[in-house]
Formats: C-alpha cells, sequence, structure tokens
C-alpha cells in the first residue's frame, strides 16, 4: 500500500519545484512569492552533548545534559514487566539497536537515514548469549518533539562496558529546520529549476518573466531578468549545455519559447498550444513534452521541435499540470492532476501503445513530482509537501550490479574466471585469465535506482580501500577535469549521481592484482544506503550473483627460449658435422640450407599461453616464418589449459633458402648474411583492454652457404 506523508504544511501555495539528488534538497516556489527549500537531510545546527556515564540499575540518563535522572530519555530497566533486563526509550524517543557497528564513523545524517526507530521495541540486556548490550554495541535515539527538556533531535549510543551498571558513551545532535525559506519579493511564482552549479536558480513568474537567481541572496530584488514579455510563462526546461532554458506559455495560444540564457534573446519555436502547463524536453533537444489544459480535455502532447508535428499521447486527464521524468533515461513521466483527481499519473513512454497509469492520490492541487528514487516521490499540493513511498517502484534500471572488467562484460565471464568475447567484438579474447590493474565496472544507474548511495567492493570478502582516477565533464570549463574517487570511511564509494558525465561511466574501482595470488577470485559489490554499513540499510543481497563475479588472475609471465639452433648437413664427410649445434654469432658453412630449433616457449605453472611464433630476419628487410602455434579451446586443450611448447621445431627441418619475391629466384642472402631469429610469446591474460604479457627472446648467427 502507498504511504503519504506531509513533510510541511502550511505553505503558500506550493507549485514548481526541482529535486536535488547530490543534496538531498526539494527547491521549490511558493505561489504567493517564495522560493523555498526542504532539506530531506537535515544539515547540523549543533552537537548539544558529548560524553559518558554509568547507568546504575533502574536509572535513566539524560542525553542532553548527561544527568542520570528519573525522566531521562533512555532507561536501563531492570525491572521490566517481562522480568529482564533492557534498554529503553523514554519520553517522546524512539529507539533503534544497530549492532558493533563503527560509533565515531556514525553521523548525524547516517541518524537521519535509518529505518526501524520505534518505542516500543526494547533492545534486551540479560546476562547470557541472548543479551544485545554486548560491549562495543550502538544504538540510536530519534527525539521526535523538541522541547526544552529534550532539545535535540538524534542521539548515537555505545555500550562501553556491560554489567549490572552499564557504562555509556553518546552523542546527541539538533539538526537545522528542514524547511526554509529563502527569497521574497515575487509576485505569483509557478516554477524552478536549479542550475548546475546548485548555487543558483530559474524561476517564472506568471507576469511574464524569466528570473537568474543566486540562491544565497534570492529576494526579488537580488534576481537579474533573463526574459520578459511571455504570456503566464509555466514550466521551465532547462538545457544549460547547449545555453538554453524552454518556457511555456498558459494561454489560449500558447507558444513555447527558446530563451538563450546567455544573450538574454528568445524564439517562439512552437505555437498554437492550448492553455499548456508541463514542459519537458529530450536530452537530445529534439522533443518536447507538454501537458495542456485544453478545452476538449487534458492531455500531454509530443511535439517534433525541427517540424512542429504533434503526437498526443495521453488524453483525458483532470487538470494536467507540470511534468517530470521519472529516470535519466527518459522512459517516462510522471504528471500531476489536479482537483477533483489529486493524483499523480505516469505515462509509460516505454509501452506500446503509450500507457497512463495513476500512481497514487495525493493532497488537494497538486502542482509538481519530483523523485527521490523509484519507491520514494515528493509532491508540492497547495499548502504542503507530501512524500509518497510507493509499493513498487516507477522505474527501475535492469542489470547485474557488476557489470564486467573494463571492455569485457560479465556475461563474457565464465564462472570459473576465464573471459571470452564475441571473435568481432571491439577486443575478442578467448579463456583469457586477468591480471595486472583491473577496471571493476560497477552499475552505478541500477544502485542509484534501488536507493544506493554508497558501494563497498570485495574481494574474496575483503574490504578494498584504494582510491583511484577518473575524468568528470564539468560545465564550466567546458571540459573533462580530472577527479580522484576516494572511499568515505575508509571503505565506502559514492555511487556515480544522475546527470554526472563520467569519462568511464561505469568504472566502480581500479584494482592492482598483482597482489593477489594467481588463482581464482571473487568479485562483490555490496550496495548501501548510507557510509556505515549500519543494519537495514544495506540495498539488495551480497549473496545475489548479480553482485558477485569470479575472475581467474594469472600475473606470471610465459617464458621464451631459444636454447639450440642446430645445423643439418647431412651430406658432410664427417658425421660428427652433420648435425651439430651453432652457438650464438657462430658462422654457419655448408651446402646444406636445413636448419631446426630447441625452444621453450611454455607457461608451464599457470598453462595460460596463448600463441608462440618463430622467424627470421636477416639483409634489407629481409624476414620468414618458421614455426608457430596458437591457442584453440578444445583443440589444444580442453580446460582453458595449455603449457605450450619446450621441443625441438619445426617437425620437418627449416629451409634457409626462400624466394626472392621479386625477380623470383633464389634470394642469395638468405644464404649468406647475418641472420637473427625471434622467439615471440604470448599468453592469454589480460586486463580487460589489452593481452599484458608478451616475451621475447633472440639469437643470431651468420649463414655462409656456398
Amino acid at each position: 500500500m502507498t504511504t503519504r506523508t506531509p513533510l510541511v504544511t502550511g505553505l503558500g501555495g506550493a507549485i514548481g519545484s526541482d529535486y536535488v539528488q547530490t543534496t538531498h534538497q526539494l527547491f521549490f516556489v511558493e505561489y504567493a512569492g517564495k522560493i523555498s527549500r526542504f532539506d530531506l537531510l537535515r544539515p547540523l545546527e549543533a552537537t548539544v552533548f558529548t560524553g559518558t556515564a554509568t547507568m546504575p540499575p533502574d536509572s535513566s540518563l539524560d542525553l542532553q545534559d548527561g544527568t542520570s535522572v528519573h525522566g531521562g530519555h533512555i532507561r536501563w530497566d531492570h525491572t521490566d514487566p517481562s522480568h529482564g533486563r533492557v534498554m529503553r526509550p523514554q519520553g517522546n524517543c524512539d529507539i533503534l539497536n544497530l549492532g558493533p557497528v563503527n560509533f565515531d564513523a556514525l553521523t548525524h545524517a547516517e541518524l537521519q537515514n535509518l529505518d526501524g526507530y520505534s518505542r516500543t521495541t526494547d533492545i534486551h540486556g540479560d546476562p547470557g548469549p541472548a543479551n544485545q548490550l554486548t560491549d562495543g554495541d550502538v544504538f540510536a535515539i530519534r527525539n521526535d518533539y523538541r522541547q526544552p527538556a529534550a532539545n535535540f533531535d538524534y542521539a548515537k549510543v555505545q555500550v562501553v562496558h556491560y554489567g549490572d551498571s552499564l557504562q555509556v558513551r553518546w552523542v546527541s545532535y539538533r539538526l537545522k529546520p528542514a524547511y526554509q525559506v529563502l527569497g521574497t519579493g515575487y509576485s505569483e511564482l509557478e516554477d524552478i529549476v536549479v542550475a548546475a552549479d546548485g548555487q543558483h536558480a530559474y524561476v517564472t513568474e506568471r507576469g511574464g518573466t524569466l528570473w537568474y537567481v543566486d540562491l544565497a541572496h534570492a529576494n526579488k530584488a537580488n534576481a537579474t531578468p533573463v526574459y520578459t514579455g511571455m504570456t503566464a510563462p509555466q514550466q521551465i526546461a532547462l538545457d544549460e549545455a547547449r545555453g538554453y532554458a524552454y518556457v511555456v506559455e498558459y494561454a489560449s495560444s500558447a507558444r513555447i519559447w527558446r530563451i538563450d540564457i546567455h544573450t538574454h534573446t528568445a524564439t517562439p519555436v512552437v505555437s498554437g498550444l492550448d492553455h499548456a502547463v508541463g514542459l519537458l524536453v529530450t536530452a537530445d533537444g529534439q522533443f518536447a513534452y507538454v501537458s495542456e489544459q485544453a478545452s476538449s480535455g487534458g492531455r500531454v502532447t509530443r511535439i517534433t521541435l525541427a517540424s512542429g508535428a504533434r503526437q498526443v499521447i495521453a488524453s483525458g486527464l483532470t487538470a494536467p499540470f507540470l511534468l517530470e521524468w521519472t529516470d535519466t533515461g527518459q522512459t517516462g513521466i510522471l504528471i500531476t492532476e489536479r482537483d477533483p483527481a489529486n493524483r499523480v499519473t505516469l505515462i509509460d513512454l516505454t509501452k506500446t501503445p503509450i500507457a497512463a497509469t495513476a500512481v497514487a492520490t495525493v493532497a488537494f492541487r497538486p502542482s509538481s513530482v519530483a523523485v527521490v528514487s523509484p519507491e520514494r516521490l515528493l509532491v508540492c499540493c497547495d499548502s504542503e509537501i507530501d512524500e509518497l513511498d510507493l509499493t513498487a517502484g516507477i522505474y527501475t534500471v535492469g542489470g547485474p550490479a557488476l557489470l564486467g572488467v573494463g571492455l569485457v562484460p560479465k556475461t563474457a565471464i565464465s564462472s570459473d574466471g576465464y573471459a571470452t568475447t564475441a571473435s568481432n567484438y571491439i577486443f575478442p579474447v578467448v579463456d583469457a585469465p586477468f591480471g595486472g590493474s583491473l577496471a571493476i565496472m560497477v552499475n552505478h544507474a541500477h544502485a542509484w535506482s534501488a536507493g544506493a548511495q554508497y558501494y563497498q567492493l570485495l574481494v574474496d570478502g575483503v574490504v578494498q580501500h584504494q582510491a583511484w582516477n577518473d575524468y568528470l565533464w564539468s560545465t564550466t570549463l567546458n571540459a573533462f577535469e580530472l577527479q580522484t574517487t576516494a572511499p568515505f570511511n575508509g571503505s565506502f564509494y559514492p555511487v556515480r549521481q544522475p546527470g554526472e558525465i563520467w569519462y568511464n561511466a561505469w568504472l566502480g574501482y581500479v584494482l592492482d592484482s598483482t597482489a593477489l595470488p594467481n588463482s581464482p577470485h571473487t568479485i562483490t559489490v555490496r550496495l548501501w544506503r548510507n557510509a556505515a554499513a549500519l543494519p537495514g540499510t544495506e540495498v539488495g543481497n551480497a549473496a545475489d550473483p548479480n553482485q558477485n563475479m569470479v575472475l581467474q588472475i594469472d600475473n606470471q609471465w610465459p617464458r621464451a627460449v631459444i636454447e639450440q639452433i642446430i645445423y643439418h648437413d647431412p651430406a658432410n664427410p664427417n658425421p660428427a658435422m652433420r648435425h651439430r649445434v651453432v652457438d650464438a654469432c657462430g658462422i654457419v658453412e655448408g651446402v646444406s640450407d636445413e636448419f631446426s630449433f630447441f625452444i621453450e616457449a611454455d607457461d608451464p605453472t599457470q598453462q595460460h599461453l596463448k600463441s608462440w611464433n618463430l622467424g627470421v630476419w636477416w639483409g634489407d628487410n629481409k624476414s620468414a616464418a618458421i614455426a608457430g602455434d596458437s591457442y584453440v579451446p578444445g583443440h589444444v586443450s580442453p580446460s582453458h589449459q595449455w603449457a605450450g611448447i619446450h621441443a625441438e621445431v619445426p617437425p620437418s627441418h627449416w629451409h634457409a633458402t626462400v624466394m626472392d619475391p621479386v625477380t623470383h629466384a633464389v634470394d642469395p642472402t638468405s644464404r649468406r648474411c647475418a641472420h637473427t631469429f625471434v622467439l615471440s610469446v604470448w599468453d592469454r591474460v589480460t586486463n580487460g583492454y589489452t593481452h599484458l604479457h608478451y616475451v621475447e627472446y633472440h639469437k643470431s648467427i651468420t649463414l655462409l652457404l656456398s
């Protein structure tokens, strides 16, 4: 069942809004002339108290000043009706046991994000294996009603030492109000969009003006007019990358204006709309979606901006108002329908035909909706802002949480850790183990849509801690800027947020595999709502195959040695000279041109050889192939393994005499010249972008054959 919770009431006509994911803030305008903000994550006003105390049996503790009195905020109760020892909240406080988590890393932000606070579920503290209040146990307190005797909002408490008398330490926090008015002096505000810098915004005033506002000094007296003269401008679609703001009018023959935010000039790109209110423009700038309160009935129309072609995609709506994308992929649209419907409706653009479905009923006269997560929406409803907790998400981002390594997708990695990609793929590999520095790709979009804001990367269950670098697009610099991703609290990496443009969009970790044994290793990603690994805040299941992959690690290099060059001269009258080893820099004289080579081209331990090739170079850029072989699954070896060769090659001797490709006669330099024999060896180890291990061995002799 969908749950609707009013977050703030008594507003002066909350209309347009814009939710900023990075700061957990909803910016909105009030028709009465205010620019306002609601903080889902309330800022810290003060640390009220930090201290330690000993709680005797049947005593209470005041978390605001550290006194031990009856009527405090928590009680160490030995006379509980259950005849057991419990820690329970008092007054207007709720409690939540967290277990042996990192007390110091637990911030006021994490305390606000926790689910499960209760006024009736106590923490059991009887001696024995069922005791929850063991040394190091941490629990959280939420105060639901601030007053002089309880002038704090949250507290964290840790058991220092368990006993009849309980020793604890704690910190209590007071937070700033969630609702703040940022600017006043406007008349009949309609919509707001926050700029990419998070410090400025654009707002429309019904009188006809688009304003540019510094949110730190947001009164109308400080605002800059961008364009004026429009008729009842409504929703804004901001395209900062191209330098435009699109604005739609509420009129009997309404227009969409394209306003240059730098030159403050404007062009009407669409006309003839019927009392338009909502406006979205696709990321590619090709299409606009408009809600119209037309005389024939409420509708949403898709418009091709270049041609003006129109298609009604939803009709029969009740006083449709402002529009919002469901996700960064722009797969759906959320729209508010006003009284008497008073609801939020989803238009699913992925379905054929496009379908419109009611999501939830909300308070009187809804205007705009903002997406916090697939299951959590914020709705501006005239005098209040409602939070909707949905039973099902409005969108889902599919795919595994782990995507693969570099250019190798997870689906191309076998259960025992070897990579095989298609032969016509940009990077074809066959039964390749992994080595070197590995770019672990994480599905940030999936993590974000599931409500995760942080993740951990584990190798064989061990949490990783290294920072790495990647390029992030800066709209200010109009260039990619190198950024370092370092973990919070030692191991929690931030999920990349919608709207950010990273050059390696899916990069989630750079793993130095050279410190690992040459064997299979399990890579796991764990998704978290916060950076403290608190109970109940993990998203998904770390045992899910979509959050794991096995990589066969091999950082051992293959070997290449030309051990012997053997000259075969069967007509030599001296039997001892008919088959002889030629040392490096040796001179070979005789009639025969037959040679063989005793080589080592192998990976004897890991047996991951890819190929070997023996060739020869001489004279003026002359060369010839002598012998070689390469790995073929099921032919060279049926089980990922091929050690290579340590033997004499080729089976039938190599003949030094070659034909000149131009004259088609014997090339005399092939028989009388210095020759360098080169053995090249690759193994199959990859870092996801290239094969890593190549070794080469060469040996030179001189041929003076008659």
